[in-house]
């Protein structure tokens, strides 16, 4: 009977259901995205997108309700409803991603294969390469092909 609780409590866990809701509208806060979901069920954790140096909403924002058939009523629920003129885009939300995994430009070996590619915060691309000068003297911005 022991093993049965931490099981039951796991369970729980699993069944609550992350949604992505598109289409919000940019003046909208959290508070307002979750009154628009709590009647169809327990709200677990509510998240608008923002941009990062503007600190606007990009228009769209994940809810996380606390069971699958909230989720899915609310999914029928509001779905292409109309706020404030816009058609809400109701969906569930996809697993996320490491980012730096789908930017690789080449094979990661660090032999110059590949495109650009995803490089880290504050690294800078040099240009002073001799190898990659045109000495003709005119300058045609990207020497290094990397566009």
């Amino acid at each position: 009977m022991e093993t049965e609780a931490p099981a039951k409590e796991s369970s729980a866990k699993a069944t609550s259901k992350k949604l992505y809701v598109g289409s919000l509208p940019y003046t909208w806060t959290v508070e307002q995205l979750e009154e628009l979901f709590k009647p169809f069920g327990r709200v677990q954790s509510t998240a608008i997108v923002s941009d990062q140096v503007t600190r606007k909403s990009k228009g769209f924002g994940f809810i996380e309700m606390e069971s699958e058939e909230a989720a899915k009523k609310a999914m029928e629920g509001l779905n292409g409803k109309e706020i404030e003129g816009r058609p809400l885009s109701v969906r569930e939300a996809k697993p996320n991603m490491d980012k730096r995994n789908n930017r690789e430009g080449g094979n990661n070996n660090n032999n110059g294969g590949g495109g650009g590619g995803w490089q880290p915060r504050g690294h800078r691309a040099e240009y002073n390469d001799p190898s990659g000068t045109d000495t003709s003297g005119r300058s045609y911005g990207n020497r290094n092909g990397w566009w």
